[in-house]
């Protein structure tokens, strides 16, 4: 079964970032604020989104967008969510045939997107990879660990 965003999903992303959501219509928006570091994020989960011709119904239709002073990252076809309250940080992720793409958006306004990993490294020891990616493999790792049962390979879902 596709993954769907339902309301204490919602409720859970803003425990876990210090937030509450605003929702209209189809989006649901939080703002993410450090007044001490002067940073905020704008995130932005839009959901239902209809692609056209024949990507409609293969992709997802939840897109999710972390917009910075400097920057606007999206994740598109969000196929999943690990929200931390712990760690105070949400990770999204669209999971595709053999790759993995996270937007992990964290409660001390600071975003990171993971594009275009191998699910294959996620078998791998990530002490031994190069430590431009190590960092990342760990988050998905965690990730994974977060809730009990879930993995990046869950069959039922659709790919991304």
């Amino acid at each position: 079964m596709a993954f769907q965003f339902h309301e204490h999903d919602f409720e859970r992303i803003g425990r876990a970032l210090g937030t509450v959501p605003k929702r209209q219509d189809h989006v649901v928006r939080y703002e993410v604020t450090n007044e001490e570091l002067g940073q905020t994020i704008n995130l932005e989960i839009s959901i239902d989104v209809e692609f056209p011709g024949e990507l409609k119904g293969e992709i997802s239709g939840h897109i999710v967008t972390a917009e910075t002073v400097s920057g606007q990252l999206h994740l598109v076809g969000c196929t999943g969510l690990v929200a931390e309250e712990e760690f105070q940080e949400v990770i999204f992720y669209a999971k595709g045939d053999n790759v993995v793409n996270a937007l992990i958006v964290q409660a001390t306004a600071w975003c990171q997107l993971y594009a275009n990993y191998d699910r294959r490294l996620l078998d791998m020891d990530y002490t031994k990879m190069p430590r431009q990616i190590s960092n990342s493999v760990i988050s998905f790792l965690m990730a994974e660990g977060a809730l009990e049962g879930f993995t990046f390979d869950d069959e039922d879902e659709n790919p991304a």
